[in-house]
């Protein structure tokens, strides 16, 4: 892939992904970001997706939008200027740009190694895209990864939190969004990491997203807040409570109960012991005997079952 998509390039790229339709006039480019979107549009990155038939004057020093009409005679697009004349407008300028995500995606991943039958799968259309999975580190699972753009925008951010709890992951899953972190208003999702792309791009290797970052990021155990009622590390393998109380988990079976649990509590939903045994795929007849003695005493001060439904009770 090519180095030549720098830091600016990215950060406009970027802001396209976050636009409504992905989309950006000619004008746009060519006025402000012509050098960036030289870039871009060589790697393919962008592409022509249609034009506009209107445009600002280009004479006049308005900054009504003109109709544009086709020319024969001119072979090409323009409007008549009552100052000027006739006014051609350059197909460039005329031309509509659209992102391509497959080989967005493409650049994206390919300092990891992606196992993905089918390429990117379309999980919320034109806002979630499951990319497959891939090692980070030493894990000994692969990791899945998803990619949504658009995450400030509170509608989305529902779809996706509802597509995640459809399709639960025994581990923890990378969700990389084209969102800036410092737009991200939601606290997080259970059992997600969340990377905003650019905080995790090797610029020296052109849009790639650095495994070395990922792994360092699944690895850091963030600071949480003691105002935080509740949060489990995105692995699923520690719980802090009241941001004092430490839980560790390792097993699969109390990682599955303990993050259906947590995502309850942020819902207000509550559940059966039995739903959670069947959801963690446990033989056993209770949480006591899940969780054994010593991990159940550690949990039993915040867990409560109320008319035979769990919850935390903090």
């Amino acid at each position: 892939m090519s180095s030549s998509i720098d830091r600016r390039a990215v950060d406009l790229l970027l802001s396209i992904v976050e636009s409504t339709d992905a989309k950006v006039a000619g004008a746009v480019l060519s006025d402000y970001h012509a050098n960036s979107a030289g870039k871009l549009l060589a790697a393919n990155v962008l592409r022509p997706d249609g034009h506009n038939a209107a445009a600002a004057s280009l004479a006049d020093f308005e900054d009504e939008p003109v109709s544009l009409i086709w020319s024969s005679e001119r072979n090409g697009y323009g409007y008549f200027s009552p100052s000027a004349g006739w006014v051609g407008v350059p197909k460039e300028r005329m031309g509509v740009y659209g992102v391509d995500f497959p080989v967005l995606f493409a650049r994206l991943l390919v300092g990891l190694d992606i196992a993905s039958r089918d390429g990117a799968r379309v999980l919320v259309p034109r806002a979630l895209w499951e990319l497959g999975n891939t090692r980070i580190g030493r894990r000994p699972q692969r990791v899945p990864i998803w990619f949504a753009r658009r995450l400030s925008d509170r509608k989305i951010w529902a779809d996706v939190a509802d597509t995640a709890r459809r399709r639960p992951t025994p581990h923890v899953r990378i969700l990389l969004t084209s969102t800036p972190s410092s737009r991200l208003h939601e606290p997080g999702l259970p059992g997600h990491l969340v990377v905003s792309i650019g905080d995790a791009i090797d610029f020296d290797d052109g849009m790639a997203v650095s495994p070395e970052i990922l792994s360092a990021l699944l690895d850091g155990t963030p600071a949480v807040s003691p105002h935080t009622p509740l949060s489990l590390s995105p692995s699923g393998q520690r719980l802090t409570i009241h941001g004092n109380v430490t839980i560790d988990l390792k097993s699969d079976i109390h990682i599955a109960i303990i993050r259906k649990l947590v995502e309850g509590h942020q819902d207000g939903r509550r559940f059966s012991a039995r739903e959670l045994l069947d959801h963690a795929h446990s033989s056993a007849k209770t949480l006591r005997q899940a969780f054994g003695a010593q991990r159940w005493a550690d949990l039993e001060p915040y867990l409560k079952s109320e008319n035979g439904l769990w919850g935390f009770a903090l």
